[in-house]
């Protein structure tokens, strides 16, 4: 059996095409915001405007907590290092949901001083990293109190840890921030709510200390660290001073780089509504900002100036030369918060939160062994503290306030308004891109049909064609010996045509039974696969990258691919020998024949083999299989619509099969978990079952 060629066998390049797409749509969404911000001409326009983009933020990492509840803060020991001690501080920012931290305070000091809330990047020590002991070490000497928090899956607040053997089960940091961050996605929202929350009370904390004076509290961090002291600026207007390091640029440039970043620091709406990184730098405004810039990192140095400038501008309203207030230092290094920053940090922190001179020098400071620095007695909460919440718990809260219960039986129309909405398909949930305007399925489609043979006893066509401007799409449709069939059988898999080999005897078995067998590639996949992007290849991949851009745009991949799906549809009824059409998605694209089916009432009948039974049971568990699940089968704020069994309102009565379905853990379910779990509920709200007239789905290979 046939599949394609490089470049859809030399007809058109592709591989670019989705990373194209998407930069495509970021650029206008862009050149929206650079008009928003130009027409801020006063210092009324601009907290007018500067208040929409906090509550953008907000929305996009689910809100925060309503209530500030005691910290209930203790100091589990203290170390004595001449000029300063060292108290090991845990307090709770969540009820159960402790915070390891060190306090550094200079024993030399008159009435109530300064401090600095220090939040870490992504090094596994955190708090304890020697880089970042120095900035606080250096801080201190020169008379500043500081607090450094470790973020959570770092430092001593691993979330994915064996609790009995201390095994990582999730890799620390990025991996870990992402693998939660996918469950807050889910939820709509972000795992970067419990970062900045975390920080927020770490700055309650230092205000609570007698000997810190609360109006002049500064922040300050770098690479995740800089993307929390973006975010508290936003989140916290009480701060006095920020310096931001190695993380601010503007999102143009980071389109340009192809880069991938942690879960934390993508944010839903970011590119169509902003916040941008300018508007992080505005958010204290006129407050004093220094921005600290790596000339040699993978931050791009042109992304940082770039904001910086944006933010003068901003600035420069509030007259009196308030432009002066934003400033930057560059160190001719690359990602690390080191001597030059370290040095222009102290000296930053000396002029705007004491009045003196920027005379300070670093030196090198002498680090201690991070074990010595554990606030814990384990060196990890979960094992110190072992009835303690971990993000799951928190993203799991979270879903049961803000999501709908489910299961629950919606009206189909608006069952399916609302899917194409959260899948950034829908009319009320176009970006204002032009090429959206309208009814994008009424395009006609211009087929290229390139192959026309017989391959192993049946006809075979290659076929591709565009869905919407400069996206292709790819299939081979095989033909049963007969030359005729009544019906055809579309066929999405994870890999699309490039499967066909694999997927052989199954084709067959359609073939057999004289029905057609169309395979189908939506973008990114099989004929149209996408080239590898991103830094991280294992931890942050291809499919996060774009996923996560496509979600700043309020938009998905998910939603992309069922586009596409759809339009093949299209395709197959302007052919008069397709007839009726039968979907089948397997694995990951599973979700794409789902939401096709559901957006789509003329699809005759639809299976979904080896699919989770609940994205709902995903989010909500702590350990889910996340091979299986990924932006290619879910998308942001998908559960406040509809979790799978509420998508039967949309399919009813129609054939629907699924096949080995998974749990959240990817094991095939029982019979009597599906039961339990699935249809005894759906029955209960009359998705299926006597009260839908008799109509249940079908279910195999249990």
């Amino acid at each position: 059996m046939l599949t394609f060629r490089e470049r859809i066998d030399g007809y058109h390049d592709v591989e670019d095409q989705l990373i194209d797409y998407l930069r495509r749509r970021a650029e206008r969404g862009f050149r929206r915001r650079e008009c928003e911000r130009e027409a801020l001409k006063t210092v009324d326009d601009f907290k007018q405007y500067r208040e929409r983009m906090r509550s953008n933020f907000l929305r996009a990492i689910g809100g925060l907590p309503e209530e500030r509840t005691d910290l209930d803060a203790r100091t589990t020991g203290t170390i004595d290092r001449g000029a300063y001690v060292i108290e090991k501080v845990v307090y709770h920012s969540l009820p159960g949901f402790p915070v390891t931290t060190n306090f550094y305070l200079p024993k030399q000091r008159s009435g109530k001083i300064p401090a600095v809330l220090f939040v870490c990047g992504h090094a596994k020590e955190a708090k304890a990293h020697a880089n970042y002991q120095k900035v606080c070490i250096d801080l201190a000497n020169d008379g500043f109190a500081v607090l450094a928090v470790d973020p959570p899956g770092q430092g001593e607040r691993m979330q994915f840890i064996d609790e009995k053997t201390g095994a990582e089960r999730v890799a620390w940091g990025t991996t870990e921030h992402s693998y939660a961050g996918l469950q807050y996605y889910m939820s709509g929202g972000s795992i970067a709510r419990q970062f900045v929350w975390d920080g927020m009370r770490g700055a309650d904390y230092l205000r609570s200390r007698a000997e810190v004076d609360p109006a002049r509290i500064g922040v300050t961090g770098n690479s995740g660290g800089g993307t929390q002291t973006t975010f508290l600026m936003v989140a916290d207007p009480g701060f006095a001073a920020a310096m931001p390091c190695t993380f601010v640029m503007d999102y143009e440039t980071y389109m340009k780089t192809g880069q991938s970043q942690d879960g934390e620091q993508n944010l839903y709406a970011s590119f169509a509504e902003g916040p941008d990184h300018d508007d992080y730098l505005t958010a204290m405004a006129p407050k004093p900002v220094r921005v600290g810039i790596a000339a040699y990192d993978f931050f791009p140095i042109e992304g940082a100036l770039a904001a910086v400038e944006k933010a003068k501008r901003a600035f420069a309203l509030f007259g009196n030369g308030a432009e002066s207030k934003m400033d930057f230092a560059i160190a001719p290094t690359t990602h690390t918060y080191g001597a030059v920053l370290r040095q222009a940090a102290v000296n930053f922190f000396r002029k705007v939160l004491r009045g003196e001179d920027e005379t300070f020098v670093t030196a090198d400071p002498e680090t201690l062994p991070p074990e010595e620095l554990n606030a814990t007695a384990t060196g990890q909460v979960l094992s110190a503290f072992p009835d303690c919440k971990t993000v799951s718990a928190l993203v799991r809260k979270e879903i049961q306030t803000q999501c709908p219960l489910s299961p629950r039986k919606e009206e189909p129309q608006a069952l399916r308004e609302a899917l194409a909405g959260i899948l950034g398909i829908g009319a009320k949930a176009k970006d204002g891109d032009a090429s959206w305007a309208g009814e994008p399925r009424r395009r006609a489609i211009y087929p290229r049909v390139i192959a026309d043979e017989v391959v192993g006893g049946y006809r075979t066509e290659k076929i591709f064609f565009f869905t919407e401007p400069d996206v292709c799409a790819t299939a081979i449709m095989i033909h049963p010996r007969s030359g005729t069939a009544p019906a055809t059988d579309v066929f999405l898999f994870a890999e699309g045509t490039d499967a066909i080999p694999s997927q052989r005897a199954r084709l067959v078995q359609a073939l057999e039974a004289g029905r057609r067998a169309f395979v189908y590639d939506v973008r990114g996949v099989g004929g149209v696969k996408t080239r590898g992007v991103g830094r991280y290849s294992v931890s942050l991949p291809t499919e996060f990258k774009l996923g996560c851009d496509a979600m700043k745009m309020k938009i998905s991949t998910l939603g992309l691919r069922v586009f596409d799906v759809l339009r093949g549809l299209d395709y197959l009824r302007g052919r008069p020998d397709a007839g009726p059409v039968a979907l089948t998605g397997v694995g990951p694209a599973a979700s794409w024949a789902l939401y096709a089916a559901a957006l789509d009432p003329d699809v005759k009948a639809l299976a979904v083999e080896e699919m989770p039974l609940s994205f709902r049971a995903i989010a909500e568990t702590r350990y889910y299989d996340a091979t299986m699940v990924d932006f290619r089968s879910t998308a942001w704020g998908i559960l406040r619509v509809a979790d799978v069994v509420d998508v039967l309102a949309a399919l009813a009565p129609r054939a629907v099969t699924f096949v080995r379905p998974l749990s959240p853990q990817g094991v095939p379910l029982d019979a009597g978990s599906v039961d339990a779990e699935f249809i005894r509920p759906a029955e209960d709200v009359g998705l299926i079952g006597p009260k839908a007239g008799g109509w249940r789905p079908v279910f195999r290979g249990l």
